[in-house]
């Protein structure tokens, strides 16, 4: 792609146009998937390490169920499958997106049910509960890929920053419900640390079960962006129907959840007990809500059953039977060679000495595990398992595309895609550490990060996607890293004032704004970059890619911290972000991305932009 001078840019919307855009009914229906998305993130990880601790396993045993959100780092590996793989009867019925959509929704559920029915002080079950963790980490990342491209394919450039808020929000609300909420839910229901109950961590887990049926109603409720309706009147009256189902959830929901908020602010965080929620008032609220959920079944079958008729329209690469079979077993065999090359090579080099060499190891070992299952895939293809062509088509084209789109300019970026959150990831990854070691209570700790943070990441997210709409890609993105590593300098402050919460809260608060900020901002520029072709693979593989060079520095910051301390460890993570910053200037420089970008350079008009069998923006 060739470079672009700096020219008047195009019309931008007025803030006015900016906020309107959030009512548009394509915002509700990311926002209720964003949430659905959000759910099973903890349960796999915090909530499932509480329950597993207050059983009193081991802590080695506990961390090794970490494990089982490795998907959501791998999961571009079976994102091809998504992208190109139809379903039998399902992809006809509801559209490639739908089809896998409620597949992985339906798996989710299995996996919470197959978790909540296993005890583990139980002898010899444990690994049932591992299978069912295991199969939650891959389902919801099989969720998140189809949840993704859905909301690229939904709307144009011109609405992402919009969606990508509010998919963060939904998401972020999700982990509320089952973080903070599982907790509630287990205390209300009888376990605490000193008194474990298996069947009130059951009851958690079958209520998140039924949280999870929002996700299944918007899935039916909804329309397949990639086809054709053929009785439009049934898809306006479902969608008119699930919007005023959701303003029955989300317009008390608010009104009873900002007195509730501020509540909680001014009580347990400000120390100035205010009440302005009634104690009587709040049975016959929360019977509002049980009776509004009560109805999500019977929604979810007239949905179901008023299904319209549809003509999809994108055609898959996989064209028979028996090459979805082939392919099956070809990424089959190939994961389980990643996972023996892994397992194998952590086996063969013993763990060195020094955090560096730790980290190389670490990087040499995914490569080497990668390399390995890509090696074990070819050969197979080789010797006939899958079509060559076929197998190309589905792991090799989405690649070649964003080369082709991007020419030279593709290592520019998918080197900003890999380090733009490394700052705040890497600071994040300690943080709960840091806090107890500056003599915070786990209680401060929780009113501070899992209450008021989250709220701020939000809040953070909304800002994001309507500064978004104003600016320059580019710019809105250099807003957001020059914040979310700036914002690290913050804790320096708080270890010369050690217990001090006035300090803790103005960190807290204004990292977690610029962490919302900056994620919201991030979404929007990959998803901007993402083809229509291959929406699943890409998306997939850029997200994989932002997490994961951050992630696995991150699991060494305890080192980096023990070595060089606190205050050092905290300006090292502000001073990885000043590359980041070099990036951005270059790939603003030489690189066109999303709507509110410079589309010519001419006196004549004429767009710069590389001609390739489709336009750089995913839109057009």
């Amino acid at each position: 792609m060739s470079a672009v001078k700096s020219v008047p840019p195009v019309a931008k919307k007025s803030w006015s146009d900016a906020l309107r855009s959030f009512s548009d009914i394509r915002v509700m229906i990311i926002l209720f998937l964003g949430f659905s998305a959000g759910v099973p993130i903890l349960l796999v990880f915090s909530s499932l390490s509480l329950w597993l601790s207050e059983a009193g396993l081991e802590t080695g045993v506990i961390t090794m169920f970490g494990w089982a959100g490795l998907g959501y780092s791998f999961k571009f590996i079976w994102a091809p499958l998504i992208d190109s793989m139809p379903l039998p009867f399902l992809t006809k019925w509801l559209g490639r997106r739908r089809a896998w959509m409620f597949v992985s929704q339906l798996m989710v559920l299995v996996a919470i049910f197959t978790m909540a029915s296993v005890n583990p002080v139980v002898d010899n079950v444990l690994w049932l509960m591992a299978l069912g963790a295991v199969l939650l980490g891959f389902s919801s990342a099989t969720q998140d890929i189809v949840v993704d491209s859905y909301r690229i394919e939904l709307a144009g450039a011109e609405m992402q920053a919009t969606l990508s808020s509010i998919y963060v929000a939904g998401y972020r609300i999700g982990m509320i419900v089952a973080g903070a909420g599982a907790l509630y839910l287990a205390t209300y229901f009888g376990s605490s640390e000193t008194s474990y109950s298996y069947e009130a961590w059951r009851n958690t887990y079958y209520t998140m079960m039924a949280v999870m049926s929002v996700g299944l109603l918007t899935t039916f409720a909804i329309y397949e962006p990639t086809a054709e309706s053929l009785n439009l009147k049934k898809q306006k009256r479902n969608l008119k129907i699930f919007s005023v189902y959701a303003a029955f959830l989300l317009i008390p929901g608010i009104v009873y959840g900002v007195p509730v908020f501020l509540s909680t602010f001014f009580t347990r965080i400000l120390n100035i007990p205010l009440t302005l929620i009634p104690v009587e008032y709040l049975p016959t609220i929360n019977t509002y809500f049980l009776i509004v959920m009560a109805c999500a079944p019977f929604l979810l079958v007239y949905f179901i059953l008023n299904q319209p008729k549809i003509v999809n329209k994108v055609a898959s690469a996989v064209q028979t039977r028996n090459d979805n079979i082939r392919i099956l077993f070809l990424f089959i065999l190939s994961v389980l060679a990643f996972i023996g090359a892994f397992i194998l090579i952590g086996k063969i080099f013993e763990s060195p000495e020094g955090v560096l060499l730790k980290f190389l190891l670490e990087v040499v070992r995914l490569l080497g595990s990668l390399a390995v299952a890509i090696v074990v895939g070819y050969a197979l293809i080789a010797v006939g398992l899958a079509k060559k062509a076929v197998a190309k088509q589905l792991w090799v084209e989405p690649i070649a595309d964003f080369f082709r789109r991007y020419g030279k300019q593709a290592i520019l970026l998918l080197l900003l895609i890999g380090f733009y959150r490394v700052s705040d990831i890497v600071a994040g990854n300690l943080s709960n550490v840091f806090y107890a070691k500056m003599g915070f209570t786990k209680i401060q700790i929780a009113d501070a990060v899992k209450f008021l943070g989250l709220f701020m990441t939000i809040a953070g997210g909304f800002l994001g996607g309507l500064i978004a709409q104003k600016m320059k890609m580019m710019h809105v993105m250099l807003i957001g890293a020059i914040a979310s590593s700036a914002t690290n300098l913050l804790f320096i402050l708080l270890t010369y004032h050690p217990g001090d919460m006035n300090y803790m809260y103005m960190a807290v608060v204004i990292d977690n704004l610029a962490a919302g900020f900056a994620t919201a901002v991030f979404i929007a520029f990959l998803s901007a970059l993402t083809s229509v072709k291959f929406t699943a693979v890409q998306y997939a593989i850029f997200s994989s890619l932002m997490t994961l060079f951050p992630k696995v520095l991150g699991g060494y910051s305890g080192g980096i911290s023990d070595n060089v301390g606190f205050a050092n460890f905290f300006l090292i993570t502000f001073l990885i972000g000043i590359p980041v910053l070099i990036l951005i200037y270059l790939v603003d420089k030489h690189v066109v991305i999303g709507s509110n970008d410079d589309i010519s350079d001419d006196d004549d008009g004429k767009s710069l932009l590389t001609k390739t069998d489709e336009p750089p923006r995913a839109t057009e």
